[in-house]
């Protein structure tokens, strides 16, 4: 399988399957930002989420907190969309700009 994101299957498999624990299983995960681009160097790992689920700035430390616990060391800047989240333009750049995991 070709790679489209600068990030290890375990980085990948981590993330999906905490955002899924927490967000919901019908959540939506892209990476953006430097990891979703093959020709660049280094960087954090930018998350957008979007999910069907009401959620909270407690869900969203949890997730971070689960992240660096199973072993995700580089920095994270997480963005969640849910339903009752006013319309950023960031949603729109990583949605276009990102990959879908």
């Amino acid at each position: 399988m070709e790679k489209k994101v600068r990030l290890s299957d375990r980085e990948i498999k981590i993330i999906k399957e905490t955002a899924k624990d927490i967000f919901g299983s019908n959540v939506k995960i892209y990476i953006f930002g430097s990891r979703a681009d093959l020709n660049k160097k280094g960087g954090d790992i930018d998350i957008f989420i979007e999910t069907d689920k009401k959620t909270s700035l407690q869900d969203e430390l949890k997730f971070l907190a689960k992240l660096e616990i199973q072993g995700i060391e580089r920095k994270v800047d997480l963005v969640v969309k849910n339903p009752y989240t006013k319309e950023k333009s960031i949603f729109k750049e990583a949605k276009e700009k990102g990959v879908l995991i």
